[in-house]
Parts: C-alpha cells; structure tokens; sequence
C-alpha cells in the first residue's frame, strides 16, 4: 500500500514485481474522461523516490505541471521540425534539417530534454569545432537548438531553454570583411550591369533579384516592384516510400515538400517563388543608370525565358544562388576588384554601410531594402577605413582653422 502522505504531495510505494520503489504524483483529471491523471517515477532506492517525488512536486508547483522525463532531444527536434515545415520557407527547413542531422543529434540526440544542462551545450560547441569547423557554423546549429528548446518549452516539456545560458564563444579571428568600399563600390556601378547596380542601390537579395520578372518593373515610372524571392524546395515520396527509391528526388509520384501555409509559385523542378522575407512586397526606385541598363538587357535578351525572368541562365530555368556569386565575381575582377571570396550578400551590407556613411536616414534606407528594424540592420553596418580617415583629417582641419 502508498505511504500515508498529506493530501496532494504523492505517495511513495514498492513495487514488489520490478524490486523498485515508485513515486506517483497526482497532476489532474482529464477533461474529457474525468479520470484522474497521475505522473510517476521509478528509483531502484526509498531515498532515490523520495527525490524524485520531490522534484515531481517543485515542477507542479513552479511550472503548473510536472515535466516529461522520457522525451529525448532527437524526439523533441522531430516534433518540432514537423510543426516549424508546417509554416516555414524551403530554405529555412533545409538548415534546420541539416544542422540537426550534422551538429545537433550526433552530440545531445540520446539526452534526456529536461535534464540537458548548459555543459551539455558547450559539448556540443567543441564536438563541431572539433570536426574543424568554425563561428558560423557552431552559431547556426546553436541558434537552431535554441529553437528546438523554446518549442520544448512552450510545450511544457522543459522547464528552461538551457541553450539561451551558453551562447557559443567566438574562437576565430577578426571576421572577414563582408562589406565593398566607397571606391570599390564606384568601381563596381562602373561596369554597367544592371544586376550590381541595384544590388549596390537597393540591397535587393540575391533571391529577390532572381525571382524578378519583367512584368514586375515600370521602366517608365522606375520602380520594380518586389513580392516575391527564388527559392529551391525539397521533394518527398508521393507513394508513401513504395517506390523503391532511395531519395524522394526519384519518386515518380514525388511532390514539393512545401510549408501548408506558404503561398508559393513553381517554376520547374525544385525551382518555386516564395513572398519575400518578412512577407511583405515592397517598391524600390531605380536610377536613370539602372533604367537604362534593363532596357538594354532586355533588348539584348533573346533567348529562351519561359518564365520571363530578368536574370536568368542561357537556357532560360532559373539561377542559382551559386550562379549569382560566380557572376559577381567575374563582374569584380573586371571592374579590377580584388575580392575572390565575395558574395552577393556583401552587396546588402555594402548598400546599409554606405547608406549610413552617406547620412541617409534608416526609415529611407530600410524601406527600400526591407529590414523591418535598425536591430535587423545593425549586422550589416561596417566601418569604412577611408571614410574614418576622412573624418579625422576634417575633425583635425576644423581643429586647426
């Protein structure tokens, strides 16, 4: 029989058939039976049940409910990953997906969800260093068990996002320069490329720019409407895995696997145009130089373009975002630019940095570039050696006069 206790802290009893003691917890009824719902824990010692009971009745207490103890963190990702698909662009979900399986998982996949502790954590941190991998790499998958906990969280599996007490720590160097100069910038605007130019004077992503369709730029009135953002999905099995293949890529039934909610245009294959980040269409301006430059190219575009896009491969699919920074390149070391590793990311950052150098407001720059707050701005924003140095001679001038 349980241990006499006071009404509502549990009972403690030995269960003769598992030699062990159990501790039994009342945490409610349930609404639609009525019957009482209990939580209980099993300890092969009286003192090691006593703890446990107690512990059942801190998280009744503190959290309303008494935490699952049985759920690993491989079952909590898979949880979570299956609600985040549901709402979630391709992209987003790929990164998720391949962090768990590469960085996640193999680390703190078999622990306990409510018993990981922040030295479970720094594990993982020097597991993915260990690989050699660096900062960005060890950041990504932590900001992705950062989400897999606040899901566990919300869902009252875990008491605490442990992740959020062990950021990881920066071990590299000073970061590479993700940011073109004033005079490389005029270099690069020099060349004439409509594609660089309003990625220079818009901060247009690299996804926004391939999804643009001639159908969404006014040439007359220079603007360019953007609503949507190329990206690629993931296929899976339409025949429930009968077919015998092993990648749902060579399914004969396959489908698009695709948020439900995510309202999204096919192009071919995995190719489909997504809302922009943040999900809101915007206008940019164009420059008399970036009217001119898209008339010409599409003057000179004479080859297939099923879809109309602006910037697109020769054979008319879509490009890629390996495309996009192949050009880029190519387009630097024409205009004598010096920077094998850039991408075309550096071009939104080179568009807030100059943007700021330049005194334009954030509410000018920002509507044109689509960051919904100066906090999402601030990672973009570099200091500009030349400009420094200008300021210094004119502070010292001004000193002088």
């Amino acid at each position: 029989m349980p241990k006499s206790r006071e009404h509502g802290q549990g009972a403690l009893y030995w269960v003769e058939s598992r030699k062990m003691w159990r501790a039994v917890l009342d945490v409610g009824f349930d609404p639609v039976t009525g019957k009482r719902l209990q939580k209980a824990r099993m300890s092969k010692t009286k003192d090691g049940a006593v703890k446990k009971l107690n512990t059942m009745l801190r998280e009744r207490d503190t959290q309303g409910t008494v935490l699952d103890r049985s759920t690993h963190i491989a079952e909590l990702a898979a949880k979570w990953l299956a609600d985040a698909s549901t709402r979630t662009k391709p992209h987003t979900i790929k990164t998720y997906r391949s962090n768990l399986k590469a960085n996640v998982l193999p680390s703190l996949g078999r622990r306990i969800a409510a018993d990981l502790t922040p030295a479970d954590v720094r594990r993982m941190h020097a597991a993915i260093r260990a690989r050699g991998l660096g900062d960005s790499t060890v950041l990504s998958a932590h900001r992705t068990l950062v989400s897999v906990l606040e899901y566990g969280r919300a869902e009252r599996i875990i008491a605490e996002n442990v992740a959020r007490l062990a950021p990881p720590r920066r071990t590299g160097g000073r970061r590479a320069r993700s940011s073109l100069t004033r005079e490389e910038a005029k270099a690069l605007l020099a060349v004439g490329d409509a594609r660089w130019t309003l990625a220079l004077l818009t901060g247009l992503r690299s996804g926004e720019a391939r999804a643009l369709r001639w159908e969404d730029i006014d040439l007359d009135a220079g603007v360019a409407e953007i609503s949507w953002s190329l990206a690629e999905g993931t296929f899976e099995h339409g025949c429930s895995g009968r077919c015998g293949k092993k990648t749902a890529g060579g399914c004969p039934l396959r489908r698009l696997e695709l948020a439900a909610g995510l309202e999204w245009v096919q192009l071919e294959g995995r190719h489909v145009l997504v809302r922009p980040k943040n999900g809101t269409a915007r206008q940019v301006p164009l420059t008399t130089a970036a009217v001119a430059q898209l008339r010409k190219l599409r003057e000179e575009d004479a080859g297939l373009n099923p879809h109309g896009l602006v910037w697109h491969r020769p054979d008319g699919a879509a490009s890629t975002n390996v495309d996009d920074n192949l050009a880029l390149r190519a387009a630097l070391s024409l205009a004598g630019i010096d920077q094998p590793r850039a991408t075309t990311h550096w071009l939104r950052h080179t568009y807030v940095t100059l943007s700021e150098h330049a005194g334009i407001p954030w509410a000018a720059y920002s509507g044109v570039s689509g960051h919904s707050s100066p906090e999402a701005s601030d990672p973009y924003r570099h200091t500009l050696t030349a400009e420094g140095r200008r300021a210094v001679e004119h502070l010292a001038n001004w000193v002088d006069g």
